[in-house]
């Protein structure tokens, strides 16, 4: 086990706005403050949204997406790191430098109408219908 020693550092409040590309917007939001390390609590809609499901097996990083046109309720926990490479997560990107990632685990609603389709996984875009969103920066 590894263990690191953190303190609790400023505490930022979001509210998202409708229409806003949610990686494009707490990305930029992240490297303006300079927010090195965080938890993240979410809460919102989306209108449009990207995921990853889970893994088709346990052969590398082969995983299964889904793409939503309508709009979806989601809650979502996860956490603010700047990795020196990108995760294999985010595809065939290539960093030059550090870069924020923001990895976060959500339930989804299944959308209107379709209150039993409740899925699991991870948030890979999106854009926002209204969210608020709470950053924990750890120091």
């Amino acid at each position: 086990m590894k263990v690191v020693e953190k303190k609790l550092g400023r505490i930022f409040q979001v509210s998202l706005e409708t229409g806003d590309d949610f990686y494009g917007v707490i990305n930029q939001f992240v490297k303006d403050e300079n927010i090195r390390s965080a938890s993240v609590f979410l809460f919102g809609a989306l209108q449009k949204t990207d995921m990853l499901t889970g893994f088709k097996d346990m052969e590398g990083f082969n995983v299964d997406s889904r793409h939503f046109e309508d709009w979806r309720e989601l809650v979502a926990l996860g956490n603010i790191s700047w990795p020196d490479q990108p995760p294999l997560a985010l595809g065939d990107v290539t960093w030059d430098e550090p870069q924020p990632y923001v990895h976060l685990h959500m339930a989804i609603s299944g959308g209107p109408g379709k209150t039993e389709d409740v899925l699991v996984g991870h948030l890979s875009g999106g854009d926002v219908k209204g969210m608020f969103m709470d950053i924990y920066e750890l120091v």
